[in-house]
């Protein structure tokens, strides 16, 4: 318990796993224990088993409303959301004389379960029920509410509900580093790219002060290390753009990751005017990517053939480009978890089929596809983006208006 108190799962795992005892309650109890630890690492098929066998204790039926949580949050994070929302459902009916951090808990994992669904009204409703008294549930719901807020694409909510996570985390008995790096993570990625110099000042002393060496905290390491390497790009920082790029491939748990490490780092290259190293570095990734096959890349990681293109097209290779975009296309559907109808990989596509046309000397269609990425960007407030949207339509139309909102923009992330 003491590990688990203080945020470190591995080790939590670790003790249980040397608990050995004849009495049945403390054994359900220590499943309990390594089920929310698993669950904590990203492990849901695991704990769903382990809760499996509690349920099958006799006497572990004092700890039912727990079990019935954790296997319905269990369910929620394998993607079956109505399975687990029901099961969690049923838990908030048949708990309503239990402890209040329970509840809250209970309200918690709901609210995820709805998050899963998209129903994002009743994921805040569900969340206007954990307690400020819960300690970490109530900062947990905050880090929720952020992704909520991420989902409806309003990021500026996002952004103060990631902030309050974090601050709340600092009054809470107990820490949990899984709950801070996702907070961070989010912080970080909206900092970038809205060129909030306050929040991503924020994100990354936070960042500094975090161990990330914990199993399960790799890929939101290599997330905040891109988001970093974006805004030491945007103040024209290239050597340090450069040595975040570094940390985040470290980071990188698999090939696809790595790639997208690859082309943020072939990016800030051509941001530089390094063009030969830009090239070879392009040559290289669309390399590495051809060796990977024609298996469909999922979830996080779907938008790969996407970055790639834009480099490729950057680079001239037209034809490689749009054979690209039309790998993007075939892949499967986003997660149910991630944001559905998300405007920012609209925002990207355009801005990418807008490269292309601008490479292959396509004017009229480059000058729409920029104007559309430049309208979602700006809209959504996703400025990094939207700034390089204007530069180039500027150029193309000679509208000076577009130049001028990159530069005063630019002027506001400076100032800071």
């Amino acid at each position: 318990m003491r590990a688990w108190f203080a945020g470190d799962f591995d080790g939590c795992l670790a003790t249980c796993d040397r608990v050995r005892t004849n009495d049945v309650e403390m054994l359900a109890n220590v499943a309990l224990l390594r089920a929310r630890a698993l669950l904590r690492l990203g492990r849901p098929n695991e704990a769903v088993d382990v809760v499996s066998g509690v349920f099958a204790a006799p006497a572990a039926l004092d700890a039912s409303l727990t079990a019935q949580m954790l296997l319905g949050q269990g369910y929620v994070r394998l993607g079956e959301h109505e399975r687990g929302l029901a099961i969690l459902e049923r838990a908030q009916r048949a708990g309503t004389g239990a402890h209040p951090t329970i509840r809250s808990e209970l309200a918690l994992n709901v609210a995820l379960g709805y998050f899963g669904l998209r129903r994002l009204d009743d994921a805040d409703a569900a969340l206007d029920r954990v307690a400020p008294s819960a300690d970490i549930v109530h900062a947990r719901a905050l880090e929720y509410r952020g992704w909520v807020a991420v989902a409806r694409a309003d990021f500026a909510e996002a952004t103060a509900h990631f902030t309050g996570a974090l601050r709340r985390l600092d009054d809470c008995r107990r820490t949990d580093r899984f709950l801070e790096a996702s907070a961070i993570q989010g912080l970080a990625m909206l900092a970038a790219e809205r060129l909030d110099r306050p929040a991503a000042l924020f994100a990354e002393s936070r960042a500094e002060r975090l161990d990330w060496r914990a199993a399960g905290l790799a890929e939101p390491h290599r997330l905040v290390a891109l988001s970093f390497s974006m805004l030491r790009e945007a103040d024209g920082r290239t050597h340090d753009a450069l040595r975040w790029t570094r940390v985040a491939d470290e980071a990188a748990l698999t090939e696809v990751r790595a790639l997208l490490v690859a082309c943020r780092r072939a990016a800030i290259f051509r941001a530089a005017g390094e063009r030969h190293a830009h090239a070879d570095a392009v040559v290289a990734a669309r390399r590495r990517f051809d060796r990977l096959g024609t298996a469909p890349i999922l979830g996080e990681e779907r938008e790969l053939p996407l970055a790639l293109a834009e480099e490729l097209a950057y680079a001239g290779d037209v034809l490689g480009a749009r054979a690209y975009v039309k790998r993007f296309d075939e892949q499967p559907p986003a997660s149910r978890m991630r944001v559905r109808e998300d405007p920012r990989e609209r925002a990207h596509r355009s801005f990418v089929e807008a490269v292309i046309a601008d490479a292959a000397g396509e004017d009229r269609a480059a000058h729409a596809w920029y104007r559309r990425a430049f309208g979602i960007y700006r809209r959504i407030g996703y400025e990094r983006r939207a700034v390089l949207a204007a530069l180039r339509l500027g150029e193309l139309t000679g509208n000076p208006h577009l130049l001028e909102y990159a530069e005063t923009t630019l002027r506001k992330h400076a100032r800071g």
